[in-house]
């Protein structure tokens, strides 16, 4: 149905990357805005108080930003999509593949124009996959459009 691909990929690197980014930007501040190579799970933001949480989806916005205008995927604007977001886990402890929804990711490749919005005219599927790869943990975001 869809003719072209993207992926974007978020691992170790890439994180280390933005937090130089992040740094320059903020030079007062101490802790990586983001840890993990993927998106957390909705088990760990669910359950915090409003601010923490909206201030943890707005550094998943800013990362995502950085990283479509870093891939020069900016203002792409697709129209409609499906789209499979698969987390690798670096360890086999169990995840429910089902909390390791991707929202804040899709905020952010909303809020840089990479897709025109996160809502069923524009993603027409979504599905989320889990692995483990102990050496390379990551997200890795395809694209079909």
């Amino acid at each position: 149905m869809y003719d072209h691909e993207l992926t974007l990929t978020i691992t170790n690197s890439i994180i280390d990357e933005y937090a130089t980014y992040y740094f320059r930007l903020h030079p007062k501040a101490k802790k990586k805005p983001i840890t993990v190579p993927y998106h957390p799970s909705i088990n760990t933001w669910v359950i915090m108080r409003r601010p923490l949480m909206n201030a943890l989806k707005q550094k998943w916005k800013s990362f995502m930003v950085w990283f479509v205008e870093y891939l020069g995927y900016t203002n792409m604007n697709i129209l409609e999509c499906e789209i499979i977001c698969t987390t690798y886990f670096k360890t086999k402890i169990r995840h429910d593949c089902d909390n390791q929804t991707p929202k804040f990711i899709l905020d952010g490749m909303v809020d840089a124009g990479l897709i025109i919005d996160d809502d069923e005219k524009h993603i027409t599927s979504l599905t989320l996959r889990c692995g483990y790869d102990k050496d390379n943990p990551r997200e890795e975001i395809l694209i079909k459009y």
